[in-house]
């Protein structure tokens, strides 16, 4: 189990397969073979096993609560729900309660019921008042009700988690806010998270004695003509820092959302203006192919996210977007960050008279500037919560964007990093925006 815990998955399978192979229905190895399964994301197999475990011990909370993990996982959130409440009737320590209250919350808020979300971080805190999950998960239902002052402190417990990793290059403090020093700004989570954090980074470059930014290789370009006043390094996924010598000397440190907590602590203190630069030459290229084309046009990104963040609900097909289609007669532009072409030239095949292409050059390589070029030279965006988004907001494109029911807390709170438009989940709210500016 030590050796599962500490993530040396590799060590402690053989010790779990040995096991099993004496007994299938052993329960400490049932319940680590289903925890490093789930934890190294095969979910889908590390469910049978997790439901045995249920089967054979319906007592052990244990069970139940690695059966909800992989069902959470896998969007199955009815089930996973019920599965935390067989859990909780049989929890009799301290961590199972405490685990079992931190997953029920993380449930509601991947549906995006915060206030629910809020009940089980808070009674979870209750029992363990530095629990890190729970701080992580009240955070993002404060800053969801626009509580940021106390959101920022809260969501900083889920620093050093495989979705926050620590940012630490040394010895060196956290950043304090205070003016004058050389700090090292480390990006987080996925691109679009990092460009709703960038939108802060001027402001800490204005009171810095030196800004050096470590970004997503992705976005290294783009950042680097969008902050001039700071030293930026597509380094953030690196082991090993290619850093110049004179950038190695940092005062502090801080991860990018953090600086929320010195720039952003009422809704009035974010400015919902463009902040991303993208290149101007390759941008009149674009432009005067869509001059030849004689009509708006506009972006369009229709799917985004990971299974496990609920992809599949924040959705549309193609057929279900004719109505936006049909709004504005336009060159529709794909921004899907896979490769669509299968599903638009099925679609075209059924509806010959939308004009929508994929520029695969722009949206599918390793360069996101090649993506903002594309997107700044556009009259309008229209999507999903993805990132591009995100993107499109930042360049000061007007964008509108379906909100689903199932929003993250950015979108819950409005996304105040961006100039965007939230509509409701429903392709005729999307057309009749597109409609108003076109």
């Amino acid at each position: 189990m030590h050796l599962a815990e500490a993530g040396k998955h590799d060590e402690a399978w053989p010790i779990v397969l040995e096991e099993l192979g004496k007994d299938p229905d052993d329960p400490h190895a049932l319940t680590l073979a289903s925890f490093i399964l789930e934890r190294d994301g095969r979910s889908a197999l590390a469910l049978p096993l997790a439901r045995r475990l249920t089967e054979k011990y319906s007592k052990t909370a244990t069970g139940w609560i690695n059966y909800g993990r992989c069902l959470d996982n896998l969007w199955r959130m009815d089930e996973a729900l019920k599965a935390y409440d067989s859990g909780w009737k049989c929890a009799n320590t301290h961590e199972d309660k405490l685990a079992l209250l931190a997953n029920i919350g993380a449930v509601h808020l991947q549906l995006g019921e915060f206030v629910k979300a809020r009940q089980y971080a808070e009674r979870a805190l209750k029992l363990e008042p530095e629990h890190r999950k729970s701080q992580h998960n009240l955070g993002l239902c404060q800053m969801a009700a626009h509580e940021w002052r106390a959101g920022w402190i809260n969501y900083r417990g889920s620093l050093g988690s495989k979705h926050r990793l620590d940012w630490r290059y040394g010895e060196e403090p956290e950043w304090d806010g205070s003016p004058g020093k050389t700090v090292a700004i480390c990006g987080e989570q996925g691109i679009g998270d990092e460009i709703c954090a960038a939108s802060m980074f001027d402001e800490a470059c204005d009171i810095s004695k030196k800004v050096i930014i470590d970004c997503d290789i992705r976005l290294a370009n783009l950042f680097r003509r969008s902050f001039r006043n700071a030293r930026v390094y597509g380094t953030r996924h690196k082991k090993e820092l290619d850093w110049h010598k004179d950038d190695c000397e940092i005062d502090a440190s801080i991860s990018s959302f953090q600086l929320g907590q010195f720039f952003r602590n009422e809704t009035k203190d974010f400015p919902r203006a463009p902040y991303l630069i993208a290149d101007p030459e390759r941008v009149l290229m674009w432009q005067a192919l869509w001059a030849a084309k004689g009509k708006p046009s506009i972006g369009i990104a229709w799917s985004g996210g990971l299974k496990e963040t609920g992809a599949h609900v924040r959705r549309w097909t193609l057929e279900e977007l004719l109505p936006v289609f049909r709004s504005v007669d336009a060159h529709w532009v794909c921004l899907q960050y896979k490769n669509a072409q299968p599903e638009i030239s099925e679609f075209r095949r059924k509806h010959p008279e939308v004009d929508l292409v994929q520029y695969p050059y722009a949206t599918l390589g390793r360069d996101y500037d090649d993506t903002a070029a594309l997107v700044a030279s556009l009259d309008s965006v229209v999507g999903v919560p993805t990132s591009v988004v995100h993107l499109s907001g930042a360049l000061g494109i007007k964008t509108v964007v379906s909100k689903s029911r199932f929003s993250c807390w950015k979108f819950a709170a409005g996304c105040p990093f961006q100039p965007l438009t939230l509509v409701p989940w429903d392709t005729e709210a999307m057309a009749d925006q597109l409609k108003a500016w076109h």
